[in-house]
């Protein structure tokens, strides 16, 4: 009794009778069918609308809503009025019998069921119902290649020249031209032109019924193909560019237009695709992004060598100070910018005291690492970008104070006067104290025209000889008013204030 087919077809049974519906259910999954079960008639137009099945299997009698009414209601609803019923009834009067058949029943099973009569009639409408879907999938296919044929002929109806032109137009082009199938879902291509064939080398034969993603063979890592397929799945046209390869493997860059053609009702029936080999232009795309990268590394090179080349120019080698050349620059600079704002300009000049002593007891290189510290330490002192500290000489250093006051000027001054006392360096042959000190002289000047920079710096040197002259270990403040033309220096000294 096996008679077991190769599709497994939907049967619905729809049976009050639980021993019943267990009896058919068994049979039937035996002989490899799907089987669903509904016990009343609400259960089967649920279950019949939400996935219509190959088969109804309808019990006449049964509650809520009887067999006839349920076969009603299926057959007045397009997406089940197709779906074969047979009837299960005992069928006493021949009456019952017609009216099933009145109903839309393509047969019946009388009740008590005998096996074998339920698998013949079962496999025999299955195969109807199958052979129905085959047709009606075919008529469609059908319908859709004689619009086809009706648009061709109205192409061909043209007159003769411009049907031959665009047939030539069509063969000559360089451009690769693919249509597909777009109501398969594996899209297989329908048509190629000569430029297709010259372009990747494979004729018509060799890609008819073939989806176009044979093209990218296994480079299938590219992001623009995921876009490519959702686009494809939206019915919506897409342009991008694609690694292709031809029949001997070689790459080629393809620029692809692809565009949907929709019939009357909107359905997407064939996609159009326009391929054009953009190879060279993607190589001289990829050959300028290399001279670009390599001229930007050449840049940064450059750049990084102008920096050190600046860093040559304007840092003291020992100090990591600006040095005297920079010094100058920056000093002339402030002075142009400072007179055109009529605003302050202060400079001051230091030296280490007794710095020869220092050298001639303590060696060149401890001469050295002191001269690194104090540096370290004035620099620490300065936090306005715009301020400088350079080596001025060999053991005097300039600080370039940009629109600062008199107070100003003094107020950093005493922080490097301290700093350098908190150093504690020892410096065994100073007259003045046991550790290294220093000596500072300020100077303040609102730049004018008829003055010369000169003014300011000999004030502030000024300012540093009676600094030394006084004991050094001070700083001693030098005002230069540039109200006129002539020159006035306020000497001020602070005296020296031991460190606690």
């Amino acid at each position: 009794m096996n008679r077991k087919t190769p599709y497994q077809a939907n049967i619905l049974i729809v049976e009050d009778q639980l021993d019943n519906l267990r009896l058919l259910s068994n049979l039937l999954k035996d002989q490899g069918y799907q089987v669903r079960q509904a016990i009343d008639g609400e259960m089967a137009l649920l279950a019949a609308e939400t996935q219509p099945p190959d088969l109804m299997l309808l019990d006449i009698n049964l509650p809520l809503l009887d067999g006839y009414q349920v076969c009603q209601q299926l057959k007045s609803k397009q997406n089940t009025a197709e779906i074969p019923i047979v009837f299960l009834s005992a069928f006493d009067e021949v009456g019952g019998k017609v009216k099933a058949f009145e109903m839309g029943a393509v047969d019946y099973l009388s009740k008590p069921y005998q096996l074998e009569e339920v698998l013949a009639r079962v496999e025999n409408q299955v195969k109807i119902s199958l052979k129905n879907q085959q047709l009606k999938g075919n008529n469609h296919h059908l319908k859709r290649r004689l619009k086809l044929t009706e648009a061709a002929s109205e192409f061909y109806n043209k007159p003769p020249i411009e049907a031959y032109l665009l047939h030539q137009a069509v063969a000559a082009t360089h451009n690769g031209i693919i249509i597909t199938d777009a109501t398969d879902p594996n899209y297989p291509i329908m048509y190629v032109n000569p430029g297709f064939e010259r372009m990747t080398g494979y004729s018509f034969a060799e890609v008819k019924g073939k989806n176009c993603r044979f093209l990218q063979g296994s480079d299938r890592n590219q992001p623009q193909l995921e876009q490519l397929r959702h686009c494809i799945q939206a019915g919506q046209p897409y342009c991008c560019t694609l690694r292709n390869y031809r029949k001997d493997g070689s790459l080629f860059w393809n620029e692809f237009s692809l565009s949907p053609v929709k019939d009357e009702s909107g359905q997407v029936i064939y996609y159009i695709g326009v391929q054009t080999d953009v190879t060279g232009r993607k190589q001289a795309e990829q050959e300028q992004q290399r001279y670009e990268a390599s001229l930007h590394k050449m840049n940064r090179e450059l750049h990084e060598l102008n920096c050190q080349l600046y860093r040559l120019a304007n840092l003291d080698g020992l100090t990591e100070v600006a040095n005297r050349r920079c010094f100058d620059e920056t000093l002339a600079q402030e002075w142009r910018r400072l007179t055109r704002g009529q605003l302050p300009l202060s400079l001051i000049l230091s030296d280490i005291d007794y710095f020869k002593r220092y050298n001639d007891n303590y060696g060149h290189l401890g001469g050295d690492n002191c001269l690194k510290k104090v540096a370290q330490v004035i620099a620490k002192t300065i936090y306005r970008p715009a301020d400088l500290v350079a080596r001025y000489g060999g053991e005097e250093f300039a600080i370039i104070l940009p629109n600062t006051s008199h107070e100003g000027a003094k107020q950093v001054a005493q922080r490097i006067l301290e700093g350098i006392r908190c150093l504690k360096i020892p410096h065994e042959t100073s007259e003045i104290q046991s550790y290294v000190t220093m000596s500072l002289g300020v100077a303040t000047i609102i730049p004018q025209l008829d003055l010369d920079l000169k003014s300011l710096i000999d004030s502030a040197d000024e300012a540093l000889y009676q600094a030394k002259q006084q004991g050094r270990d001070r700083l001693v403040c030098a005002k230069v008013h540039s109200s006129s033309s002539s020159k006035k220096t306020v000497d001020e000294t602070l005296k020296k204030t031991p460190r606690k």
